[in-house]
């Protein structure tokens, strides 16, 4: 190999077409940014969950459970905690409505009664600072808010805020504390208070929604160890085990996903990065194909030349991951800023070398694999041709192109399936991208050869040959067709999935909707709390009973040995662990469809047993559950066998009293309830007033306005919408950039066409024409396929991914 000549000609080709190869490196360079950006932030906010773990969850080891600690499990903590080396503090935890004695206002609120010691790890930051001793003074009744909540209530430090029986004065407002993240502190906002005052406030019945939280300081092995001994216990009582590590992944888990999901647009962007490289280095190497013949005829080598183009192609590559890394790197640090609230720890941008090689690798890999196939017909090419300018070059065997268009295709699964949160959406994402292009192309494609075959003959010179240039030899129709239409397909998907379930959030847009929810409403409450609300004019649209269940046993098989098998996945033991809020009617609600078995139907009297249930589809998917199968109940000590009867699916979009499990009147009723009423206000302040009335007389009652709850969501999805929009530009951008690359590429030979038809007569005003005519053409053709392509792909993933119905956003669209 001639060492010297491959590199005197990289020299010279890499001058004379540098211009070029920058545009065609900042196609690929966007794509890069966006996925360096993301890996970044991601491993940024890992690094910052690694450091933080153990202050955001307070403590090494948290046990959480339902119904206070007793029995055995309560025996074992007792004795963990007397033992040297550990620490443990209790925590209550329930939703109660506040009203703020000043200024009579009320709000839903997350009251937290903490033991002095909490958190184990960490401290609870407050504004002003010395205000978090004052809760567990002896006599005093203070209390910490979320700043957010002084707002809302009106109220300022120093304010008294009651809660039930009890009156609190807030000594300051929270600035930092574990556990609780935006969108959560936004529907209730927290309260600290002391844990000696919960029973002042007389605000736990029997029924009430309570979380009792016991956190544990221990060493790591110790926590190992006494899980390990305790877990068939535990389970047992279902008290659930949360340690550093588990609580950590959990928190990478969710956030993995949202990068993920994020991310695979990035993978669109890099994907058309390289459709745009390969056309344009394909585009080159025909320019090329005179002078390689006269070099092979003056003696230069195959592989010599094959040599000098193909470093040509890895430094593009390279220099292209360079440019997408650094511009990467700049994303990485601005993320924060835009999804504020989405990450669930605070982090200070950081430098993450494995991000940027990462960047630069997808660069040079991308870039080989499209330009292999053009490199190697340009290696081929036949001295002989420098004489006779149709000789061809030998061609890439048929098991080159199978492997060419094999990596090509593996590549882009891998990618689809190492950047999507799990392995199924990565093959989807895969098959859609693949089918998305191969649709865009095909139809470019048929498009050219039917103006071939009916050419509107009897239009003016210059619409036909404008038409004519759509299907003429070295056309540019599907790689302009590629380019804007998969930019337009992408960000059109995004935006009408997006639009749908937004509409779906807020579809319950009848007049008469409930917009006022009231739960752990007890059973000799009703009869005030309806005539309460009858006096204030707000009638109740829908009840429903809820009775608290876990299961005991499904088919056939009892909890434990679920439990310790090794085939029960996360999900199933989530599924078979949780506790169930029960409920019975007779009648199918409107959010309620039967897809398979049977409904027992209006007034029907069901005495038999096991009694026959009513499961929702997602539930008895994770279960494996299907018609007729056994489900055993645990219904507060009282074990009741059950049949699966039907198989409902429920529209939890639709406001209303939707339930997993459904039993028929007559059955459990005498189980220990509460009961949940939707009623409707119309007006913003009489809600207001009402809800205020209603602490006064009913302080068990906790009640949630529906337009807090939006309000609560649109903040958190106008983030979320900011980056994908973000990133969204990001694949528009590719394509536009492969349109400028395929415009500069083509001005050659565009030039001299123009001079030939200038020589022939041609005026300006025609050449014009002749150009806008191609251009609109390329635009209307680009936008109806990539429009039409985004709504078949909104559709499908409305309708099956998420489930909804389907509303295209016809004038965003046009």
């Amino acid at each position: 190999m001639n060492l010297r000549f491959i590199l005197a000609m990289v020299r010279r080709e890499a001058r004379s077409a540098r211009r070029r190869f920058l545009l065609y490196g900042s196609c690929m360079a966007l794509g890069i940014a966006a996925l360096v950006g993301l890996h970044g932030l991601r491993s940024t906010v890992e690094h910052a969950l690694d450091d933080e773990s153990r202050r955001l969850l307070g403590a090494d080891l948290r046990l959480s459970s339902r119904q206070p600690l007793e029995g055995e499990v309560a025996d074992r903590v007792a004795e963990l905690i007397s033992s040297d080396g550990v620490a443990g503090v209790r925590v209550t935890r329930f939703g109660s409505m506040a009203l703020a004695e000043e200024s009579g206002q009320t709000r839903l609120v997350d009251v937290q009664a903490i033991e002095s010691g909490f958190p184990l790890y960490g401290a609870i930051r407050s504004e002003p600072p010395p205000s978090r001793a004052g809760l567990h003074e002896s006599g005093a009744r203070a209390a910490l808010v979320d700043p957010s909540l002084l707002i809302q209530l009106d109220m300022q430090v120093g304010d008294i805020l009651v809660l039930g029986d009890a009156r609190f004065r807030v000594t300051g407002t929270i600035a930092k504390a574990p556990g609780s993240f935006a969108l959560q502190s936004q529907i209730a906002p927290r309260v600290f208070i002391d844990r000696g005052h919960v029973a002042r406030t007389r605000l736990i019945e029997p029924g009430s929604l309570v979380e009792h939280l016991l956190y544990l300081r221990m060493s790591t092995e110790r926590v190992e160890a006494w899980i390990m001994t305790h877990r068939a216990k535990l389970d047992e009582d279902h008290v659930r085990v949360q340690t550093v590590e588990s609580y950590q992944e959990e928190l990478t888990r969710s956030f993995a996903a949202l990068t993920g999901y994020l991310g695979l647009v990035g993978l669109a962007a890099l994907a058309l990065g390289g459709v745009g490289v390969a056309a344009g280095i394909r585009s080159f190497v025909r320019e090329k194909l005179d002078m390689v013949a006269l070099l092979r005829s003056l003696g230069a080598r195959s592989r010599d030349v094959f040599a000098v183009y193909a470093l040509l192609s890895l430094a593009l590559g390279a220099i292209s991951g360079a440019i997408g890394a650094v511009l990467g790197v700049a994303l990485q640090w601005s993320l924060p800023t835009l999804m504020r609230g989405l990450l669930p720890v605070d982090v200070s941008p950081r430098f993450e070398p494995v991000a940027i090689l990462t960047g630069i690798g997808l660069g040079l890999w991308v870039t080989l694999l499209f330009a292999a196939g053009p490199l190697f017909d340009l290696g081929r090419v036949p001295p002989l041709r420098a004489l006779r300018r149709d000789l061809a070059g030998e061609r890439l065997p048929r098991m080159g192109r199978a492997f060419l268009l094999a990596a090509v295709i593996g590549s882009l699964i891998l990618a689809s399936i190492w950047q999507a949160p799990d392995f199924k959406v990565g093959l989807a994402f895969a098959a859609g991208l693949a089918g998305a292009l191969l649709l865009l192309a095909g139809t470019a494609m048929a498009v050219a050869w039917m103006l071939r075959r009916h050419s509107p003959r009897r239009a003016p010179y210059w619409l036909r040959q404008g038409i004519a240039n759509l299907f003429r030899p070295r056309n540019h129709t599907v790689s302009t067709v590629l380019t804007i239409g998969f930019g337009l397909f992408l960000v059109s998907t995004l935006h009408a999935v997006q639009y749908n379930v937004l509409q779906q959030i807020k579809l319950d847009t009848r007049e008469d909707r409930p917009n006022l929810i009231l739960f752990d409403v007890q059973s000799d409450q009703l009869a005030d709390l309806e005539g309460f609300l009858a006096e204030r004019g707000a009638p109740i649209l829908d009840r429903a009973s809820l009775i608290s269940a876990r299961i005991s046993g499904f088919a056939g098989r009892p909890m434990p040995d679920w439990l310790a098998s090794e085939t029960t996945d996360r999900e199933l033991r989530w599924a078979l662990q949780r506790e169930y809020k029960l409920s019975y009617h007779d009648e199918l609600r409107e959010s309620e469809t039967i897809i398979e078995g049977r409904w027992w139907g209006p007034g029907a009297e069901v005495s038999r047993q096991p009694v026959p249930i009513s499961l929702e589809t997602t539930l008895a998917q994770t279960l494996g559950a299907r018609v007729g199968d056994a489900i055993q109940w645990n219904i507060q000590g009282v074990l009741v066998d059950s049949v699966v009867e039907s198989l409902r699916r429920v529209d939890w979009g639709r406001f209303a009293t939707n339930f997993f499990v459904v039993f028929p009147p007559g059955m459990i009723e005498q189980a220990p309830r509460t009961t949940v009423l939707l009623a409707r206000v119309a007006d913003a302040r009489v809600r207001a007033e009402l809800q205020r009335d209603l602490v006064k007389e009913f302080p068990n009652i906790s009640a949630l306005d529906a337009s807090v709850m939006l309000r609560a969501f649109d903040a958190m999805m106008a983030k979320f919408k900011v980056a994908v929009r973000v990133l969204a530009f990001f694949t528009l951008a590719t394509g536009l950039m492969i349109l400028v690359a395929a415009s500069a590429t083509a001005r050659s030979e565009r030039t001299r066409e123009v001079l030939l038809l200038r020589i022939l007569g041609a005026s300006s005003m025609t050449l014009r024409r002749i150009v806008t005519t191609e251009a609109v053409a390329l635009a209307v053709l680009a936008s109806c396929v990539g429009a039409v392509l985004a709504l078949v792909a909104s559709w499908a993933l409305v309708r099956f991914a998420f489930e909804l119905p389907f509303d295209p956003p016809l004038s965003w669209l046009a």
